[in-house]
């Protein structure tokens, strides 16, 4: 619940529409109340532009260190860093890596909580036929 000078309001007053992926809100909501239901409900404060879509997809055949990013984004269920950034709402540097080999360190799961990868390499062998590498048109971008 908010709490906010003599009144309270449920956060029944902001929810998730499951279809627009936006929250909706109570229009008798303050400011504060508004950046608290955002932060409570994970959704940002400026309207997002459409996710950046591949225009290409190709399977991994050898290991290589993208094959390895991928594999760790679509591990957790993202197809790549574009469309972790966009939908988590961050920059390209705010991903978490180990500092001596720039392997990723953690993500955000799709389905709820963090996953956490190891120094090395995770995307063995008989696993790269599972790895997607997509292509995006440098023109629209």
């Amino acid at each position: 619940m908010i709490v906010s000078g003599a009144g309270r309001r449920s956060l029944d007053a902001c929810q998730v529409s499951p279809s627009k992926n936006e929250i909706v809100l109570d229009p008798n909501l303050n400011a504060s109340e508004v950046e608290i239901c955002r932060r409570k409900t994970n959704t940002p404060s400026q309207p997002s532009s459409p996710a950046p879509q591949p225009s290409g997809l190709k399977r991994a055949t050898h290991w290589s260190e993208a094959v390895e990013e991928c594999y760790r984004f679509q591990t957790a269920g993202y197809r790549d860093l574009k469309e972790y950034c966009h939908v988590q709402g961050i920059s390209d540097n705010e991903v978490k890596r180990w500092p001596h080999n720039g392997y990723i360190k953690v993500l955000l799961s799709r389905k709820g909580g963090y996953i956490y990868f190891d120094k090395a390499r995770e995307c063995q062998d008989k696993d790269l036929h599972k790895c997607k590498l997509f292509n995006y048109n440098t023109d629209s971008q």
